[in-house]
C-alpha cells in the first residue's frame, strides 16, 4: 500500500503498531493510515471538512496514534487525538482517493 501513496506524493514520516503517518510533500498535509482489518485512512478533520468530504466520512475515530491530529474527550476520562475516517473495499478505492486528496493537496 505505501507505493499507491508514494505516487501520488506522500512520505511516511512515521510508523507505530497503530497507524502510519504519512505527509504530502508540497502542502504539508497529512493522513494516517490505519492498521486495522481493511482499508482505511484518517484526516485531520478540518481537512475533511474544508474540502467537503465530511459526507464520504465514516466518522470520526479516536486513536492515540493519530499524534499531529487535535484531541477532544471521546468516551474516557482523558482527550484524545481524532479524525475524519474513510474506509475502502478495495486497494483500487484508495488508489482513486489518494489521488485525488493528491491533487486537491497541491492545488490549496
Amino acid at each position: 500500500m505505501n507505493e499507491i501513496f508514494a505516487k501520488y506524493n506522500f512520505k511516511p514520516t512515521k510508523e507505530t503498531t497503530k497507524a502510519i503517518e504519512y505527509e504530502h510533500i508540497i502542502s504539508k498535509d497529512v493522513i494516517y493510515a490505519l492498521a486495522t482489518k481493511g482499508i482505511g485512512i484518517v484526516l485531520h478533520p478540518d481537512t475533511a471538512e474544508s474540502l467537503k468530504l465530511t459526507g464520504r466520512s465514516d466518522g470520526f475515530v479516536h486513536n492515540t496514534a493519530l499524534s499531529r491530529f487535535p484531541r477532544r474527550k471521546n468516551d474516557g476520562k482523558t482527550y484524545i487525538h481524532y479524525g475524519s475516517s474513510f474506509k475502502f473495499q478495495s486497494e483500487e478505492q484508495l488508489d482513486e482517493f489518494i489521488n485525488g486528496l493528491g491533487e486537491l493537496f497541491k492545488n490549496r
